[in-house]
């Protein structure tokens, strides 16, 4: 049994709660940290445990395995770190951190403590996103050549100004940092890491002191082009898109729908309709097996931090006036972050 501590009590880790009771042959829910003890309240009322006063409390306890962050981004950094210290597992929302500097050093420190680092990706988990995998990996859509993906969503209204999830600093590409982050992992994973992009970002409309557009095009380390968007202006969208030389590949609607469209022009397109998701759960249930010994957590750190690297490289882009910037592949070393 893992016993597991939320830390942040909003939307999403109320989310992360409500999932975990899903799975509670595996994992037990022993309480929840947070700012605001209104949220915590509202935690405990739903998914059980106790209210922790700090982190440092929740660290302190001997019975928490692990502990499922669902803070500002800015902070999982530290946050894993001193989880990892204090030898916990640390699961932690995406994006994993802002810089590659900073989850190099989240990855040392799990690494020299020998807890588990796992990044919340759940689209991976989702039965459409699995399909498309096994059509890719299938190889009948013969050679990759391209890749368009999208994820966006409205955001006005949905937070009080200075809200952390309206702050520059933190959703410093605007859609791509808390939707389109997905669709980069999703590239990844399906396709093999970003090699270099150009990108621009915008604030066009929405009130609060953002960028609320984010468009990128891409080159991947395997070869095929590619281009993503990501916008908190415009209704929901989520969808990918990748062309072979057999036959192209449609996901849309969050994983919802997957539709294979074949070169020849009398050939049969396929439709495939998923209704439900899991994601969450099965995502912690893999989050315990891992803790377990079991089996690796299925992202991995590194894919992670190149989902990061992505993030990073749009901002040297952005300011460099959409130059051509070349995506990191690998952690910063040892001796890069000073450390022994």
């Amino acid at each position: 049994m893992l016993n597991i501590v939320v830390i942040g009590t909003g939307w999403w880790g109320m989310e992360l709660g409500k999932a975990a009771l899903l799975a509670k042959d595996q994992i037990k829910v022993l309480g929840c940290c947070s700012l605001s003890m209104s949220e915590c309240e509202q935690f405990q009322a739903a998914c059980g445990g106790r209210i922790y006063s700090d982190y440092a409390q929740v660290l302190a306890d001997p019975a928490v395995d692990a502990v499922l962050l669902a803070t500002p981004h800015s902070l999982h950094w530290t946050q894993i770190i001193a989880a990892a210290e204090a030898g916990k597992h640390a699961f932690c929302e995406k994006p994993f951190t802002l810089t590659v500097e900073t989850a190099s050093r989240a990855m040392v420190a799990c690494e020299d403590h020998k807890v588990v680092l796992a990044i919340g990706h759940n689209r991976r988990y989702m039965p459409g996103a699995r399909k498309l995998k096994s059509i890719v990996e299938s190889g009948d859509l013969g050679r990759i050549v391209h890749v368009e993906a999208h994820y966006s969503g409205p955001i006005e209204g949905r937070y009080p100004v200075g809200h952390w999830r309206v702050t520059q600093s933190e959703i410093p590409a605007a859609g791509m940092t808390p939707m389109g982050l997905h669709m980069v992992d999703m590239i990844g994973w399906l396709l093999g890491p970003i090699a270099r992009l150009t990108a621009m970002t915008r604030h066009q409309v929405v009130s609060y002191p953002v960028d609320d557009t984010c468009a990128a095009m891409f080159e991947l380390v395997s070869g095929p082009t590619g281009q993503i968007a990501s916008h908190i202006a415009c209704a929901p969208a989520a969808s990918i898109r990748i062309y072979g030389t057999r036959g192209n590949v449609d996901a849309r609607g969050n994983f919802s729908e997957i539709r294979v469209d074949p070169v020849e022009m009398n050939g049969a397109s396929t439709l495939t309709l998923f209704k439900t998701d899991g994601s969450l759960t099965e995502e912690l249930r893999a989050l315990a097996n891992a803790c377990a010994g079991q089996s690796e957590f299925p992202v991995r750190p590194l894919e992670a931090m190149r989902n990061v690297a992505v993030l990073e490289a749009i901002g040297q882009s952005v300011q460099a006036g959409g130059q051509w910037v070349d995506v990191r592949q690998t952690p910063w070393t040892r001796k890069e972050l000073g450390i022994a």
